[in-house]
Parts: C-alpha cells; sequence; structure tokens
C-alpha cells in the first residue's frame, strides 16, 4: 500500500471522483472534502506553527457551521475534516457537531495534537470518526500523549514536523508511543518555514532518513510553487474561525501572510459560499501565492479540463 497516496491530501484521489471531474470541464465545481477549522484556541505553542500570529480566542458559531455543512451537502460534498487551527477538541460545540455530520451521511475526520482527545471527545463521538491524525509535536512540548482507545472502524495515524526542537530525546519518545498505539503510519514532514531552496534541501536530506527509519513511517515532501491558476478551492475549501473561506489551508505559508490567515486570501464570507457552486468557476489570484502546495492539483485540474479530440488516444 502507498501510504503517501492514501494518508495525504494528493491530487490523484480526485480521479476517484469521475462525476465532480466532469461537472468542472463544464464550468461548475462540486465541494468533495470541507476542511474545518472552528477555533483559534490551542494549548500548543509550536514553534515552526505556520498560523501563531493569529488571534487565540476566536470561536466560530456552530450555528454557522451548520448552515454551511448543510447546504454543501446539497451540492455533493462528501466528507469533512475537523482542524486547526487551534485545536479542535478546544472547540465546546465538536461533539454534537460530529453527531450532526454524521447524521448526514458525511465521513469525517480528525487532526489534534492529542492532549485533550480523551478528555475532550466522547466515545459516541469517536465512533463517528472515520480517521484521527494526532500531531506528535506535542512531544516537543509534554513527556507523555494519553490517546482514549481508538474503535477498530477509525484510523489512528500519527505525523510529526521535523523542526529545530526534534532531537533524539523526542525521537525516542515518538517510538514509544509507535509501539503503544501501532497507528497505521507516522507521516513526517518538513518544517515549511522556510524557502523554497531550503525547502528542496529539507525534502533531500529528510527523504533518506525517514526511509532509514521504515513502516509505519513515511515522509511527505512538501515543494512550493505558485500555480498559474487556482480552483482546489472548490474541490477542498478551508473554513476558518474568522468566519471566511480560503482557497486552500498553504495560504498561511505564504512568504507575505505575517504567518496567519491574511484577509487578502480571503475567497468569501461563509453564508455566501455556497452560492459559488451555481456559478462558472472562477479562478483564485495566485499572484501572492508562492509557497503553495497544492500546485500539482491544479495543474492536473487545468489538464483535465482540456479538451484536445484527442482523450481517446491513450
Amino acid at each position: 500500500m502507498n501510504k503517501l497516496q492514501t494518508y495525504t491530501s494528493t491530487g490523484i484521489k480526485l480521479l476517484h471522483h469521475p462525476k465532480a471531474v466532469e461537472k468542472f470541464k463544464k464550468g461548475i465545481g462540486s465541494p468533495i472534502s470541507l476542511q474545518m477549522a472552528p477555533t483559534s484556541v490551542c494549548n500548543l505553542r509550536c514553534k515552526f506553527c505556520s498560523n501563531t500570529n493569529r488571534e487565540k480566542h476566536e470561536q466560530l458559531q456552530a450555528s454557522r457551521i451548520y448552515l454551511l455543512v448543510k447546504k454543501l451537502r446539497e451540492y455533493g460534498l462528501k466528507t469533512i475534516e475537523w482542524t486547526g487551527g487551534g485545536d479542535p477538541t478546544m472547540y465546546p460545540p465538536i461533539n454534537r457537531l460530529i453527531e450532526f455530520c454524521h447524521s448526514l451521511g458525511l465521513e469525517q475526520g480528525f487532526i489534534t495534537n492529542g492532549i485533550l482527545l480523551k478528555e475532550n471527545v466522547t466515545a459516541k463521538a469517536l465512533k463517528y470518526l472515520k480517521w484521527i491524525r494526532v500531531s506528535m509535536n506535542s512531544l516537543d512540548y509534554v513527556d507523555r500523549v494519553e490517546l482514549p482507545e481508538i474503535p477498530e472502524s477509525c484510523t489512528l495515524g500519527f505525523s510529526y514536523v521535523h523542526n529545530t526542537m526534534t532531537d533524539e530525546h523526542t525521537l525516542n519518545r515518538l517510538e514509544t508511543h509507535v509501539m503503544r498505539y501501532t497507528p497505521k503510519y507516522v507521516r513526517v514532514v518538513p518544517n515549511c518555514q522556510c524557502t523554497a531552496e531550503q525547502q528542496n534541501k529539507n525534502n533531500a536530506t529528510l527523504s533518506k532518513l525517514v526511509q532509514k527509519w521504515g513502516p509505519p513511517y513515511f515522509y511527505q515532501p512538501k515543494e512550493f510553487e505558485r500555480p498559474d491558476k487556482c480552483y482546489w478551492g472548490y474541490f477542498k475549501p478551508f473554513v476558518l474561525h474568522d468566519g471566511y473561506v480560503y482557497p486552500c489551508s498553504s495560504v498561511v505559508l505564504n512568504s507575505d501572510s505575517g504567518r496567519y490567515f491574511h484577509e487578502k486570501y480571503r475567497w468569501c464570507k461563509i453564508e455566501d459560499f455556497p452560492s459559488l457552486y451555481a456559478k462558472k468557476v472562477k479562478s483564485f489570484d495566485t499572484v501572492n501565492c508562492d509557497h503553495c502546495v497544492f500546485t500539482g492539483q491544479n495543474k492536473m485540474l487545468i489538464d483535465l479540463s482540456y479538451s484536445g479530440g484527442m482523450e481517446n488516444f491513450v
């Protein structure tokens, strides 16, 4: 099994949604997976956090999430990812929202640092999650993470950002947690707070390092490239606790973002977002998107939309 293709947001997955692709060829978008960051509150202050300069007290009103999810479901939404952030375990209505999304038939994923997962997310809500990804960078700050019993129907995975605080002691504790909780995978990624040149070096060095560690570890490279056009948000929009929709989660990485979701990257208010699916798709302005990590997906969309009359000659 290719863990990179299975457990990361790669553009290849879009090929499993031929109806959405066909609609896009006609100029109409289709929501497939919604990323929802409902709170800016977090119990950690990770040095590498791309959203570190956010306000630390914002909570998106649950009523706004209910209305958005319900409307997007009508347009074909299939999944929702609860993410940061903040940390979604610190969002008070999280359990009833997970139950609500389950009632709509949505598959759900959950990204967290794990520290309050056992305390703040109910066993009932856990049963409604398709997967949980725990950011084990919590071990940069605490000695131990106590996770709840994960239902067999839920895939547990770990993620770790290799950063300036990474040392042998932390990696040993990470391995201890891997042995204890037996996650399906441990994704290692580079710290994205760097230049494109430095990132290329990170990818070359870390990919070799993680390969030596063997399963269940795998390395996910992060590459920066400004896309000519951007349509990815129609398929995987990102909703932030400030009440706005962004074309993707990587806008926070751009060199002029100030390490927060800058207002220049706002797409629209969440109440206005569903109406975009009744209009012809329009590329988001990418002039400032120098650290985009979804350029590959956008290139594929552009290629799929092109028709030269020779498509059957594969």
